[in-house]
């Protein structure tokens, strides 16, 4: 089934925009084939600030209506103690917010065929709770997704991801430590530091994670991002899926 067939069948939509290029590509190819489509952008903790931005600015751009909803994920004590169901208790919560903001309309989002293909405890959020994924549906992946995004004139933006995966499974989840990853990231970004950036926080102990090219540029910055409160800081080479299984700092 083609891309433009599930996308008429699932009118009017409400797009779960997040900012990142996968729901930005999926608007705009809504509002290409001229049907009705609205967005929404949850705003968590767990949310990087720049995405609520970008989700604002491209929506505006396009002519679409959007919407902010706020969401207090940490009001929630055993997510807020970062169980290994973190994700999947995180998704529902937010898909259930945009499902009840939906009047109606089928809440739609830029997950993907690589993701179905990936081990994403969100997934199982989504099935459950009827969200609809076009690109997943048609066998659309990444690559696909950056050659619609080109076409449509759509940014194509390095994956930033829910803050809450910066601390390892099982240490609470505190606005103080989502802040300083917050604040610390946009240091590094504002320094020139390009591409994936992730700093991942256990206790006071920093690992920068960036692409193997940036490595050495972002440890310039070591006596910078000791300001922010960190004990130590190392520096690695991000690699996929370090958010989702990793259970402590290696130093």
């Amino acid at each position: 089934m083609s891309l433009r067939t599930i996308l008429k069948e699932n009118t009017p939509a409400l797009i779960a925009l997040s900012g990142g290029t996968d729901s930005m590509t999926l608007l705009a190819s809504f509002v290409k084939e001229g049907l009705p489509v609205s967005a929404a952008t949850v705003r968590s903790e767990f949310t990087p600030p720049e995405e609520i931005v970008r989700a604002e600015l491209f929506a505006r751009k396009l002519g679409v209506e959007w919407r902010v909803i706020d969401v207090s994920v940490l009001s929630d004590e055993h997510l807020r103690s970062n169980p290994e169901d973190r994700c999947y208790l995180c998704k529902k919560q937010i898909m259930q917010t945009l499902l009840f903001a939906a009047d109606g309309k089928t809440v739609c989002d830029g997950t993907h065929a690589d993701d179905a293909d990936e081990e994403r405890p969100g997934k199982k959020a989504l099935k459950e709770l009827g969200i609809v994924s076009p690109f997943a549906l048609c066998g659309i992946g990444k690559r696909g997704i950056i050659s619609i995004a080109k076409e449509l004139g759509v940014t194509v933006y390095s994956a930033s991801s829910c803050l809450a995966t910066r601390i390892p499974f099982g240490e609470e989840i505190t606005e103080e430590n989502l802040k300083i990853i917050a604040e610390s990231e946009a240091f590094l970004r504002k320094k020139g530091i390009q591409g994936v950036l992730r700093v991942r926080l256990c206790g006071r102990d920093a690992v920068i994670e960036t692409e193997r090219n940036e490595m050495v540029r972002a440890a310039l910055y070591t006596e910078d991002l000791k300001t922010f409160g960190f004990t130590t800081i190392s520096f690695k080479e991000y690699k996929t899926g370090g958010g989702n299984t990793w259970s402590r700092i290696e130093q």
